[in-house]
């Protein structure tokens, strides 16, 4: 049975299992994680929520950006 990815997904297991939402996320503030070094020590226990709160991700966005996560899992799983 596949996990299912919700808004509730650690985010170091969605990045690893879904490489390309590493490169959707980036220009949502992924970047400054990793340039401020921390990415290592808050995606093990940083939730896709979290993150979006923590980025500041008003609602309409964040409901885009999570279509857009869908989409690439599913054209991951073809």
């Amino acid at each position: 049975m596949k996990d299912r990815v919700t808004l509730d997904t650690v985010m170091k297991d969605l990045l690893e299992k879904y490489p390309k939402v590493k490169d959707l996320l980036w220009n949502y503030g992924l970047c400054k994680l990793e340039e401020d070094d921390i990415a290592p020590v808050v995606l093990d226990k940083l939730t896709l929520k979290g993150f979006m709160r923590l980025m500041d991700i008003d609602e309409d966005t964040q409901g885009d950006l999570w279509m857009q996560i869908q989409d690439l899992i599913k054209e991951s799983e073809v």
